[in-house]
């Protein structure tokens, strides 16, 4: 069972580093209830998924810092704090435009983890911060840029594949026109509404297997592709219905179930390649290859005496 006080040890550990993540992450809430007012479901999936990594940063970080006769802490963190001064107060800089004041926070965020807790933990963070201080706040802008090309990368693939099939299909961008039909692949089409969602149940998913960091990285990449495949399978479906049961399918109750479908394929084929990457040797065949205490599975040597065969 896990008590308390082990959840909150890293926490401890290195307070100040965990003040810095706090603030961060205080600020990513704080600018997600006073500017985000639509899909507060993927809001929630993006904040949740940020305090888990600043957590397995704090964890991973905490006791670790190597002794060497150079501060190279103290010293690395200097480059970022200037880079926030001058995102701040160069002449070419805008400190009223946001891009420029919340870079600016993030660099002094980085430089305090630098200074106060060491390289390591710096590195570990940065992916956290950048997400509290510059992804929570551009966030809307940014789910409509991957918007676009994960709608066009699924309807290329669909298209593709059905003519494949012998379908008389065609696409212009999103598109797809079938007998005089246009069905337009939208942004409710496209997965993008459930990415922030998809990519916290993922990050789950990820720690789920014991592996290194570089597979977990690969296993974590695959998930827009996953997205993708998913959104190209629903749309495939979609049209080959279309041709066999008729119009009905295009209604508004066909239409949300295949989406349901399609979170849960992603879901399935991200587990999938999960199953398919290598692990790190499992500690459970190591400790089953230990002798089992008291029962003579090791001789016992004692301090003095030769160990008897």
């Amino acid at each position: 069972m896990i008590e308390p006080k082990m959840i909150l040890a890293p926490l401890r550990k290195d307070w100040k580093c965990t003040a810095v993540f706090a603030a961060a992450f205080a600020f990513a809430c704080w600018h997600s209830a006073h500017q985000i007012s639509s899909e507060w479901g993927g809001t929630a999936a993006l904040l949740i998924l940020l305090a888990c990594l600043l957590y397995q940063a704090l964890k991973a970080s905490a006791g670790r810092q190597p002794k060497s006769a150079v501060p190279w802490g103290k010293i690395l963190a200097w480059p970022s704090v200037l880079i926030a001064l001058g995102l701040l107060f160069l002449p070419w800089s805008n400190p009223d435009a946001p891009g420029f004041k919340f870079g600016a926070w993030f660099f002094l965020a980085l430089g305090a983890v630098c200074f106060f807790s060491g390289v390591r933990a710096m590195l570990l963070g940065a992916v956290p911060l950048f997400g509290c201080f510059l992804a929570v706040p551009f966030r809307e802008p940014i789910v409509l840029y991957l918007s676009y090309p994960f709608r066009m990368v699924s309807t290329v693939l669909s298209v593709g594949f059905l003519r494949i099939l012998g379908f008389g299909i065609e696409n212009n961008g999103t598109t797809i026109r079938i007998e005089g039909l246009d069905i337009a692949i939208t942004d409710a089409c496209s997965g993008i509404q459930q990415f922030e969602a998809m990519i916290l149940v993922a990050f789950w998913l990820v720690m789920f297997w014991k592996r290194s960091f570089f597979w977990r990285c690969v296993h974590y990449a695959f998930l827009v592709p996953a997205i993708i495949l998913a959104n190209a399978i629903r749309i495939i479906l979609t049209i080959v219905l279309y041709k066999t049961v008729g119009e009905v399918i295009l209604n508004n109750t066909w239409h949300e179930g295949f989406g349901y479908a399609q979170v849960v394929l992603t879901v399935a084929l991200f587990f999938l390649v999960g199953t398919l990457l290598p692990e790190k040797a499992g500690s459970a065949s190591s400790e089953s290859s230990k002798p089992p205490a008291g029962k003579g599975g090791g001789a016992k040597r004692t301090p003095g005496k030769p160990l008897e065969q």
